[in-house]
């Protein structure tokens, strides 16, 4: 789902006139009317931004320093428009403008930039999933499962090393690592879902200290969803279907307008996934009946390419059918179609909405 924005912003942002607002606060200060530019990508698996704030007055050398700086602080960058509302923090400045946060960001890297006639403070940021690629995880026989890493916790396995042998679903593993390894909140899985990611358990295994991003995304490709980090260290489930509501409309010959729009169509390669499973024990040969998962023969105008995956550990038909039926799924989805949007900002979209674009132009 989007966004939410009160009824004063929606209208603000989709008015004829518009100003914009955008909060940039940083360790307790607020740097908005230093803003020159603002270069903020938020998506799957990788989330950051490059700002640039004026420092013709001099005035950033003091949080330029070795001892003294901006790196390491967590925020989030709040966008919105001046409605004239007296909003407070943290949806509003109390002066007239509104606005709505987005997923935390870390300073990483921070400089200094004088050139004749400007001087600048550039800043480099990374959000929550460059963040838990950096932390290490590992497994313990406790009910928590998966902790941080931990050197007091070493016994006789520096390794760690633990296999998750059906004991629970993939949303529990993914709540373990977010929440018990990670300290962040995962919200409740959805109500409507793919039936795998809150039923299937499988053989999952964590050896050698593996990075959190590593095993959430090896985690989320088990399923048809997707992973969303939101303000605040909140992360929620995102299962996006066709027959989803709209959650963003624009248009060529009304508010909300887009000013160009772009899509395109492709193939997909490969278009037939076949899972070879059934052999939990790791035995050679391989046990037979082999267990094979099959999305069936491909029908359309293309020759049919089949992409062969080896998941032992599965032991149903069913789970085998729904793992081929993920890599069809995730192909389709990431590759048939494509396309992009230029439009004046919507404080509201987010990843995986469902935008609509509705072109009279040429007619």
């Amino acid at each position: 789902m989007a966004r939410t924005l009160s009824a004063a912003l929606l209208a603000a942002q989709q008015a004829a006139s518009r100003t914009p607002a955008i909060r940039i606060l940083i360790n307790g200060v607020n740097y908005s009317s230093r803003l020159l530019l603002l270069e903020h990508r938020e998506e799957p698996y990788r989330d950051e931004a490059t700002i640039v704030l004026n420092n013709s007055d001099r005035g950033l050398y003091s949080v330029s320093l070795p001892t003294s700086n901006l790196m390491g602080y967590r925020f989030r960058i709040a966008y919105g428009y001046y409605t004239g509302e007296i909003v407070a923090e943290p949806n509003g400045d109390g002066a007239g403008n509104e606005y709505v946060e987005t997923a935390d960001l870390w300073v990483k890297t921070q400089q200094i930039v004088s050139e004749e006639g400007h001087n600048v403070c550039i800043l480099g940021c990374q959000g929550q999933w460059y963040y838990l690629r950096e932390q290490r995880v590992m497994a313990t026989l406790d009910a928590e499962a998966v902790k941080a890493l931990d050197p007091a916790k070493v016994t006789n396995d520096p390794y760690f090393k633990k296999v998750f042998d059906g004991t629970m679903t993939v949303y529990q593993l993914i709540e373990s690592v977010l929440e018990n390894a990670i300290g962040w909140t995962l919200n409740a899985v959805p109500a409507t879902n793919d039936g795998i990611i809150a039923a299937y358990k499988p053989v999952f295994t964590l050896e050698e200290l593996p990075y959190a991003g590593v095993s959430l995304r090896k985690l989320i490709m088990m399923t048809k969803c997707y992973l969303r980090p939101k303000a605040n260290l909140i992360w929620e489930v995102v299962y996006p279907q066709t027959t989803d509501l709209v959650n963003e409309t624009y248009y060529s010959g009304q508010s909300p307008f887009f000013t160009k729009y772009g899509e395109s169509m492709a193939l997909v390669i490969p278009n037939r996934p076949v899972v070879f499973a059934g052999n939990p024990k790791g035995e050679t040969p391989w046990p037979t009946p082999v267990i094979i998962g099959d999305t069936g023969a491909y029908t359309g105008n293309y020759v049919q390419v089949m992409e062969p995956e080896v998941a032992p550990a599965i032991t149903t038909q069913t789970d085998a059918d729904n793992r081929a039926s993920v890599l069809l799924t995730r192909h389709e989805s990431e590759n048939r179609l494509s396309g992009s949007l230029i439009a004046y900002h919507d404080s509201r979209v987010e990843l995986y909405d469902k935008v609509n674009v509705i072109d009279s132009r040429g007619t």
